[in-house]
């Protein structure tokens, strides 16, 4: 069996060849979607919690907040904002940097995943079981994006809000 983190970084790995292969530009704008997704999930979590969670099993709420996530990421992706095309002279810079854009957005979505999979107690019990106390997976949790952003699973979120200033400021300068 894999573990999750492994998962997670194997994951980042395949959208940085991805990345690669689309440009900075179009990952950029797929990083925004990204982020603007883990903020409203993150913002407005505490309030569905206490109404709207409460009517739904453990697997409808990570079936839930998977479709938001993925549905904030498709949208960026399929945005026309970074549709033109990029430079043939800095080929090898765009492909490094779509790259590096397209890893950050693999452990991001990946990461997710396993976040969402985590607050709902891995509801897929038959499928996926939560890691031992010990193992690399549990250890690594740590590393999960929302927390990191988060400021941790009690934080306020104030990483994740630099976060979309700073992404929003370059897609503002650069696009």
């Amino acid at each position: 069996m894999i573990s999750l983190l492994s998962l997670m970084w194997t994951t980042a790995i395949f959208f940085a060849l991805t990345g690669a292969l689309r440009g900075w530009r179009r990952e950029l704008v797929g990083t925004t979607g990204i982020i603007l997704g883990f903020f409203a999930i993150f913002q407005f979590d505490s309030l569905l919690r206490g109404s709207l969670y409460l009517l739904l099993t453990d697997e409808q709420t990570f079936l839930l907040q998977m479709a938001a996530m993925l549905g904030a990421a498709a949208f960026a992706y399929r945005s026309r904002l970074a549709a033109r095309a990029d430079e043939r002279s800095g080929r090898i810079r765009n492909m490094a940097f779509g790259g590096a854009v397209g890893f950050c957005n693999g452990y991001l979505i990946a990461g997710s995943t396993w976040y969402f999979l985590d607050i709902n107690r891995y509801p897929f019990s038959q499928l996926l079981s939560a890691p031992a106390d010990a193992s690399v997976s549990s250890l690594g949790a740590g590393a999960m994006p929302i927390v990191v952003l988060g400021g941790g699973l009690a934080g306020s979120g104030g990483i994740l809000a630099v976060a979309i200033l700073v992404i929003l400021a370059v897609i503002v300068l650069f696009l």
